[in-house]
């Protein structure tokens, strides 16, 4: 399906998107204003009695003299408390859909939680039928935005949102999108300790570029350091406006689809307050996680034979510099052992590309970690074990070196040894997969897809806050711990 967008169409799409996003706000600021006044008063008392003897007599005038000083100083006084305002505030949120299908069309085959192709088709635009699809279709939401909703009296856990964009995909042919995605939602908590268990039932409509309403109830388990996990029962009906024939002959279209789906979700940097959380001041929310960030990233020198910047050199021909690693959506989670210095972490997406041959893409690696503070301060020596089921395959021991350099960005020096499979296959080769080198003609060649490489590396990471044990709230006897 072609969706047809005229462009004053989409300029005042965006337009609704910044007046309704405008509607709240991420902080409530309240204030309090007032004047002080301090009053001061010195008393002097001084005697001043001349030498020799003297006959006062009986009425003389006093030697002692007593001096009196008041000063008063006003000032006005502006106390600051700043408080979330919003229920929800997520980047991103991939649903895996079952069941979603219509009709005979394929699946549109982004694995686990809707959220990647497999390596052929990721890396190299090359389709890969050969593996069992479990998932039909995929549901992705990019800037989620809820705050309370005041209906129903004093009715608790209504909110209302916006969702920058949204895109349901039944399969692999039809779908519809939306951009200001308005969603009203009712929470119904079972559990009220981090992280908080929930039936949300709530409904969606989007006017443009598509046109329709999304109804679903999820059973939801988060956040605790943005991570959800969702389970949902839905129904989506709608349609989209598109264009069929070519040239001249071009005429719109109008088609219309309706789906029932069950999916299975995971959000990251996606962060829920409950009501009562919003009248608790920023400064004392509690944390659960180690690290919270979006983006670190390294460049790297390993043992490969070529550099993935520069694949058609090799040995001492190929440069210094043979790869990068990269991770985007970091959540670190701490673990009740060893004083709470064990965790366990994950990131959306993650990159390895330590040669043309030597790389790997994780979605969701689990990854534990042993933080360190050798010298009582910021400074962090962190050894860690990542493990990658798809779409490639591989181990991953290092050691990460952490130095802030504010509050939400650090160097890192990072060291490390990664074995595994690409997850490429070619047809017809058996033992073979696709790699980043090129003949002469740029011909993508094939390699053995089993690979294992030392690397070290230097890097930073971006919007990322690195909390210190203190902040943590275990241990501290907190409501919600």
């Amino acid at each position: 399906m072609t969706l047809y967008i005229r462009p004053l169409t989409l300029v005042s799409a965006l337009a609704t998107i910044l007046i309704l996003q405008g509607c709240g706000s991420i902080t409530r600021v309240e204030r309090d204003t007032y004047t002080k006044v301090n009053l001061d008063t010195v008393v002097t008392t001084r005697v001043q009695n001349a030498p020799g003897e003297r006959d006062n007599g009986i009425i003389f005038p006093s030697t002692t003299t007593q001096r009196t000083d008041r000063d008063v100083q006003r000032f006005d006084s502006v106390a600051v408390r700043e408080y979330p305002a919003f229920i929800r505030l997520g980047l991103f949120e991939g649903i895996g859909t079952i069941g979603s299908a219509i009709g005979d069309a394929a699946s549109a085959k982004r694995g686990t939680f809707g959220l990647f192709y497999p390596i052929n088709d990721l890396l190299f635009g090359r389709s890969d039928d050969s593996s069992t699809q479990v998932f039909d279709g995929y549901i992705y939401r990019i800037g989620i935005a809820e705050w309370k909703l005041p209906i129903f009296g004093s009715s608790p856990d209504w909110t209302w949102g916006v969702t920058a964009y949204e895109s349901i995909h039944a399969d692999a042919d039809n779908s519809l999108s939306g951009i200001g995605v308005l969603t009203v939602s009712k929470r119904f908590y079972y559990r009220s300790k981090i992280p908080y268990l929930s039936l949300r039932p709530s409904i969606s409509l989007a006017a443009f570029p598509s046109q329709y309403v999304n109804t679903s109830v999820s059973a939801d388990l988060g956040s605790i350091g943005g991570m959800n996990l969702r389970a949902y029962v839905g129904y989506a009906f709608g349609g989209s406006f598109g264009v069929s024939g070519r040239g001249r002959g071009q005429v719109s279209t109008y088609e219309t689809i309706d789906f029932p789906y069950f999916g299975l979700g995971i959000s990251t940097l996606d962060f829920v307050n409950r009501e009562e959380e919003t009248n608790t001041e920023w400064k004392y929310h509690e944390h659960s996680a180690w690290e919270i960030g979006a983006l670190d990233f390294t460049f790297l020198g390993s043992n490969a034979d070529r550099s993935f910047f520069s694949p058609l050199q090799s040995g001492a021909d190929a440069p210094i510099i043979k790869g990068l690693t990269g991770r985007f959506a970091i959540a670190d989670l701490a673990l009740p052992v060893f004083n709470y210095h064990l965790s366990v972490g994950t990131s959306l997406f993650e990159a390895l590309m330590l040669g043309p041959s030597e790389y790997g893409i994780g979605v969701l690696p689990i990854r534990f970690t042993y933080h360190w503070f050798p010298f009582k301060t910021d400074l962090r020596v962190e050894p860690f074990f990542e493990v990658s089921y798809a779409p490639s395959t591989f181990a991953h021991l290092g050691v990460r070196t952490a130095i802030p350099i504010g509050e939400q960005s650090s160097i890192q020096l990072v060291a490390g040894y990664v074995q595994g499979n690409t997850g490429s296959s070619i047809p017809g080769l058996d033992g073979k997969g696709y790699s980043f080198i090129t003949d002469r003609v740029g011909n993508v060649t094939a390699a053995d897809p089993n690979f294992k490489a030392v690397y070290i590396g230097i890097g930073a990471s971006l919007y990322d806050r690195l909390f210190q044990r203190k902040e943590l709230r275990y241990g501290k006897g907190y409501p919600h711990e």
